[in-house]
């Protein structure tokens, strides 16, 4: 049975700077020109897990993804238009723990004072974000001079440090203002609310007057583990297959895996739909947690649209990199460790897309690297044809005996001797695998012939060599008759939708009803992916080197058992039988 808890990983960090609370004894205090100083407390909060909640809901960072190496703090005046940005590098923060799980949402805290310089009495802002390990070119070209609502659609590639096709190695996670619906549309949903009595003549003032801002900031990165059951392992009995017509017991061993169909770049600041907050919101689910200053879904910048293909190389709807809306990954890509944990950015969508694209290659999934192997664990070539599995020979003898029982006509090759002209009937020997464009194996004759068809070898016509494979596969490019799926060398994967919030049925089942928020990735979101058990072969993979593109037959095929968890990062679990 698909056991799910997911578990939202709670924010990065919680910026405890500029908090909407002020104590309740605070009074206003009177505004003068010149400089103020600003009491700012940084708050990071932890990963958590929304749908069937894991226990506890929160997961702690690790050292590398607490690491806090410079902060902007931006202000803005009531209408929220910009008034001025300052940087800190010396801020120290309080760790409440590290890579565990916690019932905490908070997992660092942070003590500075921010100095505002040239103020008018009459004109002091009103609101303030918060973004750390940025870098100045950014905050220059996106933030500066901005106002909240020109901030919020800022656009950023590099929300971490890394090599470009390194899923694993991550430091210096960019971090930004939590958003929430926090009742102030002006305030873009992520910035704090400012009061009089925040502001302070002196630094020391600042300190002791009791008035800090709180603010909350959350990891534009989302977190995915990929584990197996210990009653699983990596390797094992999948079942009992046909394999050249008798029962064969197959096995698999899963090698690594990768994430895949992941987003190019991402929002600075969570973006929310202004229309979620409001009585009538369509949603259907709760994704605002105002109390621990977070939420749970968000607008990845590819939401409500994007380009989705349907296979890597086929007649239509081919992928093409430069305008397909995600990046996918080959087999030879695919090397997270079992157990090891992979980053990426968000990736939200409407039911509606969801709905009309193409599913498979429009949602963040898991790739399991795996191979079909003996019981001996040695990988072995298999040709899936008319749902029965075959080796190189028996192959070609199926697909032959496939056309001959098709149609009256056979394909006949003459020989000339001294005793006149001989018809024999092809046979496997006379036939080639070929690999067509879109990955499939399908036969041909082997090479230039003196080919002729007709039932008997007194009733021929002579055909060329395209004519006679156009007979046994038919005419149409890429729906040949006699193709299959190849498993070159054992070669398979497992395609794992990444859940978010999915507590009814599942995208395979005959009934399911698609609802937003059921898959997705979400930044600062902790997916812990559990396999639970593999009952059938997963998609052959011929081109190890090519990009996987899911699509429809990977729905098929989809029969692993997984559980995800996502954590302080808010943790999402989930259980996968594939």
């Amino acid at each position: 049975m698909f056991m799910k808890i997911k578990q939202l990983f709670t924010a990065g960090l919680a910026l405890v700077a500029l908090a909407a609370c002020n104590k309740e004894t605070a009074t206003d205090t009177p505004l003068k020109d010149g400089d103020a100083y600003i009491n700012v407390k940084i708050a990071y909060s932890n990963p958590t897990t929304k749908g069937t909640a894991a226990e506890p809901p929160f997961y702690y960072g690790t050292a590398d993804e607490q690491k806090i190496n410079n902060a902007y703090f931006i202000f803005y005046y009531a209408d929220g238009s910009f008034c001025q940005s300052v940087k800190k590098t010396d801020l120290k923060m309080n760790v409440n723990g590290t890579g565990e799980s916690t019932n905490d949402n908070v997992e660092e805290l942070s003590d500075g004072v921010v100095l505002l310089k040239g103020l008018k009495s009459n004109l002091y802002p009103a609101y303030m974000s918060v973004i750390l390990n940025s870098d100045d070119p950014w905050i220059g070209a996106n933030i500066e001079n901005k106002s909240i609502s020109e901030a919020s659609k800022a656009v950023q590639t590099a929300i971490a440090t890394a090599d470009a096709d390194d899923q694993v190695n991550w430091t210096n996670f960019m971090m930004s203002s939590s958003s929430y619906d926090n009742d102030d549309a002006v305030s873009g949903y992520y910035c704090a609310k400012l009061k009089p009595a925040n502001f302070q003549e002196s630094e020391e003032l600042a300190l002791s007057a009791g008035n800090p801002v709180e603010a909350y900031v959350e990891r534009l990165a989302a977190k995915v583990k990929v584990e197996f059951a210990e009653s699983l392992g990596t390797s094992g009995k999948i079942g009992s297959f046909m394999v050249n017509g008798t029962p064969k017991d197959l096995y698999f061993k899963v090698e690594a895996w990768g994430l895949n169909a992941t987003t190019k770049d991402s929002y600075g600041f969570k973006n929310i739909d202004a229309s979620w907050t409001a009585s009538t919101s369509s949603l259907g689910f709760d994704w605002n947690d105002a109390a621990r200053f977070r939420s749970y879904w968000g607008k990845s910048t590819n939401y409500g649209t994007g380009v989705y293909p349907d296979t890597f190389n086929s007649s239509e709807n081919h992928y093409d990199e430069a305008s397909a809306t995600l990046n996918y990954i080959s087999y030879n890509d695919l090397k997270v460790a079992i157990n090891g944990n992979a980053y990426c950015r968000e990736n939200t969508n409407t039911a509606d897309v969801l709905d009309s694209k193409n599913f498979s290659s429009a949602v963040t999934s898991v790739l399991l690297k795996a191979k079909v192997t003996n019981a001996d664990g040695n990988a072995i070539t298999l040709y899936n044809f008319a749902n029965s599995l075959y080796d190189e020979e028996n192959y070609k003898n199926a697909a032959l005996n496939s056309f001959e029982s098709s149609t009256t006509d056979k394909i006949w090759k003459k020989t000339t001797s001294g005793a006149g002209d001989k018809y024999t009937k092809v046979t496997a020997e006379d036939l080639k695998i070929v690999i067509s464009a879109d990955g499939y194996a399908h036969v041909e004759l082997n090479g230039a012939g003196n080919y002729f068809y007709g039932p008997n070898e007194t009733s021929v016509t002579a055909a060329t060599t395209d004519e006679a494979n156009k007979l046994i596969n038919g005419n149409e490019d890429y729906k040949y008759n006699t193709g299959c799926s190849f498993y070159n060398e054992g070669m398979m994967y497992y395609n794992i939708p990444i859940e978010h919030l999915r507590n009814d049925g599942k995208y395979t089942d005959a009934e399911y009803v698609q609802k937003e928020g059921n898959y997705g990735v979400v930044r600062n979101h902790y997916y812990m992916i559990t396999i639970n058990s593999i009952r059938n072969l997963g998609k052959a993979v011929n081109k190890p080197d090519e990009r996987i593109v899911p699509n429809d037959d990977d729905t098929k095929n989809y029969y692993v058992a997984a559980k995800i968890n996502v954590l302080s990062w808010k943790v999402v679990k989930q259980t996968v039988d594939l």
